[in-house]
C-alpha cells in the first residue's frame, strides 16, 4: 500500500467528517429552512464513497 496515498486519504476523510459535522450544526441553527434530505444524504455518501475507494481501497 502506498503510504502517501493512505495519509492523504486520512486527511481528506478527517476534512469530510469535519464538513459533515459543520453542516449538521448549521442545520440545527437555521430554523425554518427545508432541506432535500435525500439529496444531502446522497451527496455526502457519494463523496465519502469516493474518498474510501480512491484512497483506502487504492482503486
Amino acid at each position: 500500500m502506498d503510504v502517501g496515498k493512505f495519509l492523504w486519504g486520512v486527511v481528506l476523510a478527517i476534512l469530510f467528517v469535519g464538513f459533515l459535522v459543520a453542516f449538521i450544526r448549521s442545520v440545527f441553527r437555521a430554523r425554518g429552512v427545508k432541506y432535500n434530505w435525500l439529496g444531502v444524504l446522497l451527496s455526502f455518501s457519494t463523496i465519502g464513497l469516493a474518498i474510501y475507494l480512491v484512497f483506502f481501497r487504492q482503486l
